[in-house]
């Protein structure tokens, strides 16, 4: 006998203009599913990754380390004029180290307020002062 507490019993409804149901359903029939089942799916994905997708997380943190190698590329060419081999690799591990970290705090911090401000980025020849 099924374990009738496992039914769908409670449904969600909105109300969307023409052309985004007519959106909504052509994305449903591309993943051959009925609309309420493509939207349900959907959504409940939504809801399991509020913070992010793994791939989400891995890209954010990527644009994050290139931010700040650049950032610091930029700082350490206006006070210094040039950069060596080995500030380069400092950028770029310094950057390595942090980028996950950093990506998780952004979109922790997203999901709390629903708005963003920009992940602070400190120039390699500041850090300690």
């Amino acid at each position: 006998m099924n374990d009738r507490s496992q039914f769908r019993t409670k449904s969600v409804g909105l109300r969307v203009t023409q052309a985004d149901h007519a959106r909504l359903q052509s994305l449903a029939d591309s993943h051959g599913q009925s609309l309420g089942e493509w939207c349900r799916e959907t959504l409940l994905e939504v809801a399991n990754h509020l913070s992010g997708t793994p791939f989400e997380h891995a890209l954010l943190s990527e644009v994050i380390a290139l931010r700040t190698i650049v950032a610091n590329l930029v700082y350490a060419f206006t006070t210094d004029g040039k950069v060596t081999r080995e500030q380069m690799a400092a950028f770029i591990e310094r950057a390595d180290k942090t980028k996950l970290k950093r990506a998780s705090e952004l979109l922790s911090k997203l999901n709390r307020n629903g708005t963003s401000s920009s992940p602070e980025i400190e120039p390699a020849g500041r850090e300690g002062d």
